[in-house]
């Protein structure tokens, strides 16, 4: 029975001149230029330069990688941000090692020369960030050469160092890569627990398990960088003010207010509450939330959250007078809206506190304060370790996907610890969940995003979950559809397969069918592949890239053209047209757009320019009619006959029919390995995979098992080790 600690991450800010005063930013867990923040920190522009050192080809001893794994570490890194928003980042190489500091490089480096940038070796790596009125203008990342880490079972400091394969007692490279580009990009630390940007890195080996799952970044990170960057089409906000003990009373400087997917449990996002009490919520897809308040006093502490400067500055225990967690209700958001929802929370010490959290068994288990990783369709045993645990009388997780068992207080671990097994269902979302605790007279307490469902950690070397049939389809649903499998689509999907019983070859055919079909579905076609041509007719292909959308423009376009849609349920036709209807007229009043296609053309200049993007020459008839959509007006500044037209254009036969393959190609590659083609790992980061598929699709005619495109990409590790070895 081992205790561990996990290694505090430290960010600093510098800013170069005094700023003025502007009108209040979005009050996310985001850096604020003022203790008033009255300012957000940010990038002016949504590009961002950055130069790797040389050192990451050439990793010091304390790096246990080659410099190939390194430089893919750093490059997967940054395109985890970019994926999840508009970032782009216009990466360069750069010869010097050392962090200066206004040099006019953002640099990421491993070099050792940076020592100096350290003031504790359980500090593992750093983020310095220079502003000025205009924005961020720097910002620089190293890691610490004489890190260290705590030995579990004495609690004393032993040197560490970084590595890239999760070997044991190593912090992982790519997950503080992600952490500290964060912090670069303007996100102060989280207060849940599976967040990447929470404020401790656990080592490989807490839990007897790779500590990889802050590679990715948790729903909190997406929302987070989205409500600074974007895309917030079609997404929602809630945003209000916690106080002491009626909705005027005094502010809850430092309040954790988190928000649940009310239908699934997952802990979607939070947000830490201002010095005046405020605290907003924003990109939450549509949908109802349960929020939550707390103290946060352990597993993340409230002066864990702040910078050196901004709208946290000064938070500590003992700024804030503790209150009791409060399950402060439902709320409904809508898409572009912000609701509107105050807090009010009862003063007082909680009597109950979980303070880490752990896996089990008893006998073996180990306790941190790092998120416990969950496999669907596993149990597993769960320890969380605090104050007063003995007056707890229910443990649940409030997810129907996760039942909760045989809760009982254990010994031996020199606090009080309860021990209690989860059965998370083989449908369970992936994301995070949290503990709720409840004491004998009805006191809560919560381990926020205490659980974490990021595949692969946690699969038994030599299985798969993506060989399961329900779990395959399920996983499709979520991939191409953007959403949960429905009950019946569900069954009739995985019985599609099942039917084959053991015979491998009939299974092996089906898998590629069923996994073909949810591309040629009526619901992808209307959805995914509309947006698609949206923005082939609007903008065409890029310069060097053959395919008119990059996968963080494509997922949040089509998850606001699907959301509500389940194909023959309800009154599916009219919720897809009023999607199309909707999508259409926000797409037309996009900067992006308007830069395009400027108001002051013709009906004729601006039909004939989508036409040409899409590059389909259409009839008379087609022609005329996407003309007609303005009413003889002269020119396009009609924003509803704008999106009109532009449907015609991206819904036209002959543009359906010539980009189809196209389309499928790169659908493999947003579906199966969510990424674009030209990302890493992809070799040179080009389109040569790409047009590899291409070919062999053209080359037998769109015929994909012929092609035996759908079986290699299903079949292919990169696909198979999202889900296991």
């Amino acid at each position: 029975m081992r205790p561990t600690a996990a290694a505090p991450f430290t960010l600093l800010i510098v800013a170069s001149l005094l700023l003025s005063a502007v009108a209040p930013a979005r009050a996310y867990t985001l850096q604020y230029t003022n203790a008033a923040a009255t300012q957000q920190i940010r990038w002016p522009t949504t590009t961002v330069n950055v130069a790797l050192s040389t050192s990451l080809n050439n990793p010091p001893p304390n790096v246990h990688a080659t410099g190939a794994q390194v430089l893919l570490a750093a490059r997967r890194a940054l395109t985890r941000w970019s994926l999840a928003s508009n970032i782009q980042f216009n990466v360069t190489t750069s010869a010097p090692q050392q962090v200066v500091g206004q040099d006019g490089v953002s640099l990421i480096t491993i070099a050792p020369e940076n020592a100096s940038q350290f003031a504790i070796p359980e500090q593992p790596s750093r983020a310095r960030v220079f502003f000025d009125a205009n924005g961020i203008f720097e910002a620089d990342l190293a890691i610490n050469p004489n890190v260290a880490r705590r030995d579990p079972v004495t609690g004393s400091l032993v040197s560490s160092f970084f590595s890239t394969d999760g070997a044991d007692g190593s912090y992982d490279l790519e997950s503080t890569f992600v952490h500290e580009i964060g912090h670069m990009l303007g996100l102060e630390h989280s207060g849940i627990l599976g967040a990447t940007m929470q404020p401790r890195q656990g080592t490989n080996g807490t839990f007897n398990l790779p500590s990889v799952t802050t590679r990715t970044l948790s729903s909190d990170e997406i929302a987070g960088v989205r409500s600074i960057y974007g895309p917030r089409q079609g997404l929602g906000s809630i945003a209000g003010r916690v106080a002491y003990n009626s909705v005027g009373g005094v502010a809850t400087f430092g309040a954790h207010v988190f928000v649940e997917d009310a239908s699934t449990g997952r802990t979607v996002a939070g947000n830490v509450a201002l010095p005046d009490g405020r605290y907003r919520i924003d990109a939450l897809p549509p949908g109802q939330y349960r929020v939550v308040v707390e103290y946060l006093d352990e597993p993340v502490l409230a002066r864990e959250i702040a910078s050196n400067a901004g709208g946290y500055v000064g938070l500590t225990q003992t700024t804030t007078a503790p209150f009791l967690t409060t399950e402060a209700g439902l709320v409904n958001v809508a898409a572009d809206a912000a609701s509107t929802f105050d807090v009010a929370v009862q003063g007082g010490s909680p009597a109950i506190n979980p303070t880490t959290i752990g896996l089990g068994p008893v006998a073996t288990g180990m306790l941190s304060s790092v998120a416990v990783p969950l496999v669907p369709g596993q149990p597993a045993t769960v320890l969380v370790g605090g104050e007063n645990l003995g007056l707890v009388n229910a443990v649940s997780v409030n997810s129907p996907f996760v039942a909760v068992s045989n809760v009982q207080q254990v010994a031996g671990f020199g606090v009080p610890v309860l021990s209690f097994d989860v059965n998370p269902s083989t449908l369970t979302p992936p994301g995070e969940y949290s503990v709720r605790l409840q004491s004998s007279t009805g006191q809560i307490a919560y381990v926020s995003g205490g659980l974490t469902i990021d595949l692969p950690v946690g699969v038994p070397a030599g299985q798969n979950l993506i060989d399961d049939s329900e779990f395959f389809v399920a996983q499709h649903y979520r991939d191409f559809l953007s959403r949960e499998p429905d009950t019946a689509g569900l069954a009739f999907w995985t019985n599609e397969i099942e039917q084959c019983g053991t015979d491998a070859r009939c299974r092996e055919v089906k898998r590629i069918n069923v996994s073909a079909a949810f591309f040629l579905s009526i619901e992808f076609q209307n959805t995914g592949y509309l947006v698609y041509r949206f923005h082939k007719a609007a903008f065409g292909n890029p310069p060097g890239r053959p395919v008119p959308v990059r996968a963080q423009q494509f997922f949040p376009d089509t998850q606001e053209i699907a959301r509500g849609v389940i194909v023959g349920q309800g009154n599916w036709q009219a919720r897809l047209e009023a999607n199309k209807q909707a999508f259409a007229l926000e797409f037309v009043q996009r900067a992006e757009f308007v830069a395009r296609h400027p108001t002051t053309l013709t009906p004729a200049q601006f039909v004939d320019a989508l036409f040409a993007n899409a590059m389909v020459t259409p009839t008379a008839a087609e022609r005329q009619a996407a003309i007609d959509e303005f009413g003889g007006a002269s020119n396009t500044s009609d924003a509803a006959a704008r999106a009109r037209s532009l449907r015609r254009v991206a819904e036209n036969p002959t543009l359906q029919q010539q980009e189809f393959n196209r389309a499928f190609v790169l659908m493999e590659y947003f579906g199966y390995l969510r990424r674009n083609p030209d990302d890493p790992p992809q070799s040179n980061l080009n389109f040569e995979g790409f047009n590899f598929w291409l070919a062999k699709l053209n080359q037998f005619n769109g015929n994909f098992v012929a092609a035996e495109m759908v079986k290699a990409f299903i079949t292919s590790p990169e696909y198979r080790q999202r889900f296991g070895s």
